[in-house]
């Protein structure tokens, strides 16, 4: 299994086995966020590299509906006008792990009536671009809210609004243009 962190299980301040996720590198408690895998030489229970949440991610989003499902958005951005949407199934998993499977905005996770959306930050009926630094998930009922509103504004009046989700969005931003994916406004 790959991913861009090293994974490292270590005994923290409150006496419980910890792991880094190799895949959002967030450090977490081993025994309740990650997964049985089996046991070890000695006998012991052996646990995943990645997190609950990140596998769950993963698995999800490697079914093949979903995939469609991708298709089917890029397929739309490119009827709206939109000439190289750069967002590839790949990237929108990786924006799913950094924002640990939950809406960017009010912190939803998916149900069977209530799936992640991909919201562009800066509207393409605005200018914006299909690109990982402008596309974060959001839930239908927040997509479907902000319209085409500039998503600070909007997301500041709404009564969900959290400083913690706002800050992990510019920092979103902020990697992906570090990393040459990015827009700049």
């Amino acid at each position: 299994m790959s991913g861009t962190y090293e994974s490292r299980t270590y005994v923290g301040d409150d006496g419980k086995r910890h792991r880094t996720c190799v895949f959002c590198g967030v450090d977490k408690v081993l025994e309740t966020d990650f997964h049985k895998n089996g046991t070890d030489a000695s006998g012991a229970p052996a646990f995943r590299l990645d997190c609950k949440t990140c596998y769950n991610v993963r698995r999800d989003e490697n079914r093949g509906r979903v995939k469609k499902r991708h298709s089917d958005f890029i397929g739309g951005q490119k009827r709206r006008g939109e000439e190289a949407p750069e967002l590839s199934h790949q990237d929108w998993k990786e924006i799913l792990i950094f924002f640990f499977g939950a809406c960017a905005y009010c912190g939803a996770t998916p149900r069977k009536d209530k799936r992640l959306t991909r919201d562009h930050l800066h509207p393409v009926s605005k200018g914006g671009k299909t690109e990982s630094s402008n596309i974060v998930p959001a839930c239908s009922t927040c997509n479907s809210s902000k319209n085409d509103d500039d998503f600070k504004d909007w997301y500041m009046r709404q009564p969900f609004f959290s400083q913690d989700r706002l800050n992990r969005i510019f920092l979103w931003r902020t990697i992906m243009r570090q990393v040459g994916n990015g827009y700049d406004e």
